[in-house]
């Protein structure tokens, strides 16, 4: 299966948040968000909750659009997954992870609902540069040289991977006929 569509993206995840949603599903939704603190993926239909364990260093994210059921990936090393729905009536996809807000916004080839799965790798070393760098931030020589601190620990190390496939017209696209 070729993929249709990649776009990728780095973000710093204010409190551990990165939210994917359909450009009109403002609302926020305090189910989805408490499923991915037990489960690292929370889902409404229109929005996808991704929970981080850190917020001080940058994490990357990938999102794929492919022509069918995407196959497996196992060699990129992923640590765990969760299958997912996005029901975007709007075709218009956005990642907001609250630092910066808006951490990309774009189309997908076709509005409707996808099917598909989250994947990451690097939650716990991402936790661990965290831990690390409060630490040493807690010390007098690391609030001395802080610039120093933070740019020992802005290294990348935390991965999610979106992959999704078109499997039918929005139901909000139904509900207008």
């Amino acid at each position: 299966m070729p993929v249709l569509f990649e776009f990728r993206t780095e973000t710093w995840p204010d409190n551990g948040k990165i939210v994917v949603y359909d450009s009109d599903a403002t609302v926020p939704s305090d189910e989805a968000l408490v499923q991915s603190r037990r489960d690292v993926v929370g889902r409404t239909g229109t929005q996808i909750y991704i929970h981080s364990l850190q917020g001080t260093s940058p994490a990357e994210i990938v999102f794929r659009v492919w022509d069918g059921p995407a196959p497996a990936d196992r060699g990129w090393g992923a640590e765990g997954e969760r299958e997912v729905e996005l029901d975007t009536a709007t075709g218009c996809v956005v990642i907001r992870a609250f630092s910066p807000e808006i951490a990309g916004c774009f189309d997908l080839p076709r509005p409707g609902v996808y099917e598909g799965r989250v994947s990451w790798k690097g939650r716990q070393a991402a936790e661990e540069q965290q831990s690390s760098l409060h630490a040493q931030l807690a010390t007098p020589e690391g609030q001395l040289n802080s610039e120093a601190v933070f740019a020992a620990h802005h290294e990348t190390l935390e991965t999610y991977r979106i992959d999704l496939w078109w499997t039918a017209e929005s139901e909000d696209d139904e509900d207008d006929d």
